[in-house]
């Protein structure tokens, strides 16, 4: 088990994951307008392969380091004799829970290099939050989660987004709601076995 201090974003990653692309273009313009610029192919291929390198990193990069960091992590934890009694895909994190030994395992999507492994005995507060908000038939949410706090930093999953206010009583909200009502028993029980 891990005993550092959450981190849910990687400073250094976010910005490389940001950034580096956008140095690609700019040496690539750099080349295009100075190096290059009597060579129509080599201007051409100069500006433009950077700059196809660089959008098909936002649109694909990150994700695909997310998708190969949470298969490893399945991996990683099942070496490690964890018992996955519930493991809940966010978009922006991973969270895995075995009841009987008291841990949980957390991944971030901002951090995909660290996989924690902690004591249940950490969280000190779990809930469900449905968002809802608004009046009579107005009455609705856009967000539905469940939230917890290990070593007082805030944890939010969530179990249904969307662009739209949808009705409290939508089947989607409410199944979302049931997911995480079923989260937060599950952490509370984790935390349980642990004597806290």
């Amino acid at each position: 088990m891990n005993e550092k201090k959450v981190k849910k974003v990687n400073a250094g990653y976010l910005l490389a994951a940001i950034f580096i692309p956008v140095v690609l273009i700019i040496a690539g313009g750099f080349l295009a307008g100075t190096v290059f610029i009597d060579e129509k192919t080599l201007f051409m291929a100069s500006y433009s392969v950077p700059l196809v390198l660089s959008v098909v990193w936002w649109i694909f990069g990150p994700t695909t380091i997310w998708n190969q960091k949470k298969k490893k992590m399945m991996k990683t934890l099942s070496g490690q004799g964890f018992n996955r009694n519930q493991t809940f895909y966010g978009s922006n994190q991973t969270v895995a829970v075995d009841i009987r030994q008291g841990k949980v395992a957390l991944l971030f999507f901002w951090n995909p290099f660290d996989l924690y492994v902690l004591s249940a005995s950490r969280i000190t507060k779990g809930w469900t939050e449905d968002g809802a908000g608004g009046a009579g038939f107005l009455r609705g949410t856009s967000r539905v989660s469940f939230l917890f706090l290990i070593d007082d930093i805030k944890i939010r999953v969530n179990t249904f987004t969307s662009n739209q206010r949808w009705k409290m009583d939508d089947p989607k909200i409410l199944e979302a709601v049931s997911k995480a009502d079923m989260m937060v028993q599950v952490l509370n029980e984790a935390k349980q076995a642990t004597g806290n």
